[in-house]
């Protein structure tokens, strides 16, 4: 919101271009393209995982052979379809998986005598589940941490920096984002509430699962009636297929924009085009071959990403924007130190009980000013944002 009259100044439409842009270097686009494709690459995994689950458990196709029929469909879909499909419906699908979750939530909670009545149960099952920090389960610190992580993703979406340049004005640019901060505050906010009351419901019922991932598709099939289920299906996948599309074909646009553009400047627009297309077949098969057997729960894989992307690129970015005469030498450099400090850190470790993220970040705050103060002889001339 605060950076919007910046970013419409540099006039660019994705990361790597305003990093090129801000750094005077070229060759910063391949860079800052590496932690984009592998944020995309994880997502998918995480959002094949999920559709396939579902559909597997309605369908009581073995999973194995789902997940590469889902796979198929979204591959498919993305490269036929292009950016027209994602774009439109992105719209549609948006406000379904919106609607659909929160006459979810109402039904359980009427169902269920109210959020109070959902709430006591809940603490009933454990304590920790209505203590703030998880009754020693977690700590201020991990808490901290988990928020910059979360809140950082949303911060270094290149879809927002498509937002505010679509707009026909700053105005208008910051008040749709203001207005989409609310509309998501209050969906994620009725996540956890459904999350909560799907819990109660599956332990009452004496459903209870021990792969989170499954929670959902029990629920449907097991728990609910079938015209809700319905509404909790159409939610569910209106949600995964207006994201993974998105993400498939941003992989597919990176990798021929961002990375064989900058080794063939001279390649004419059919050749991108047919990178693009075959770096979605790749980048989607080999997420749905991963996705066979996944390395961590989707709630483990979308916090491995947010770990990555805010490591990456909150730090250098934001400060980049406003420090005038910073080092192009220095922002890289902090994109670089703090993506192998944040993710290094996670794979590792974590150690000592300091979270991931805070080591990304503090990395890249200390690369950059180090590497500015080092290189300071070479800092970038460019427009002053106004």
């Amino acid at each position: 919101y605060f950076v919007v009259h910046r970013v419409r100044a540099l006039d660019e439409i994705t990361f790597p271009d305003i990093v090129a842009n801000i750094t005077g270097r070229e060759w910063a686009r391949p860079v800052t393209a590496v932690p984009l494709l592998a944020n995309a690459w994880i997502y998918l995994i995480m959002q094949l995982v999920g559709a396939s689950l579902l559909v597997t458990t309605i369908t009581g196709v073995p999973y194995k052979y789902m997940i590469w029929v889902i796979g198929f469909v979204f591959i498919v879909y993305t490269v036929l379809g292009g950016m027209v499909s994602v774009a439109w419906t992105d719209l549609l699908q948006g406000t379904v998986m919106v609607a659909t979750v929160l006459a979810a939530l109402v039904y359980m909670t009427v169902t269920q005598g109210g959020l109070t009545a959902i709430n006591t149960e809940f603490a009933t099952m454990g304590t920790g589940n209505v203590a703030p920090l998880g009754a020693g389960a977690y700590t201020l610190i991990g808490l901290v941490g988990s928020l910059i992580a979360f809140f950082g993703t949303i911060f270094t979406g290149q879809n927002y920096i498509i937002r505010i340049n679509a707009t026909r004005d700053i105005k208008t640019a910051k008040f749709h984002l203001a207005a989409s901060g609310v509309i998501l505050s209050v969906f994620y906010a009725a996540l956890v509430l459904l999350g909560g009351a799907t819990t109660v419901a599956l332990n009452g019922s004496g459903l209870g699962v021990d792969n989170v991932d499954k929670a959902f598709p029990v629920l449907i099939t097991e728990y609910l009636p079938t015209g809700v289920g319905i509404v909790i299906i159409l939610a569910v996948m209106s949600a995964i297929l207006s994201t993974t599309d998105t993400r498939l074909h941003s992989a597919g646009i990176t990798t021929a924009h961002d990375l064989y553009s900058y080794f063939r400047p001279n390649a004419s627009d059919e050749k991108l085009l047919s990178v693009s297309r075959l770096s979605t077949i790749f980048w989607g098969f080999t997420a749905t071959a991963v996705a066979m057997n996944p390395p961590g729960t989707i709630i483990t894989l979308y916090e491995f990403r947010a770990i990555l992307l805010t490591s990456a690129f909150l730090i250098p970015i934001y400060v980049a924007l406003y420090w005038r005469g910073l080092s192009g030498r220095a922002i890289v450099s902090s994109i670089i130190g703090g993506t192998i400090m944040g993710v290094g850190w996670e794979l590792g470790g974590p150690f000592f009980g300091i979270p991931s993220v805070l080591i990304g970040i503090g990395a890249a705050l200390i690369c950059i000013v180090v590497g500015h103060y080092v290189w300071q002889d070479e800092s970038t001339p460019r427009a002053d944002p106004v």
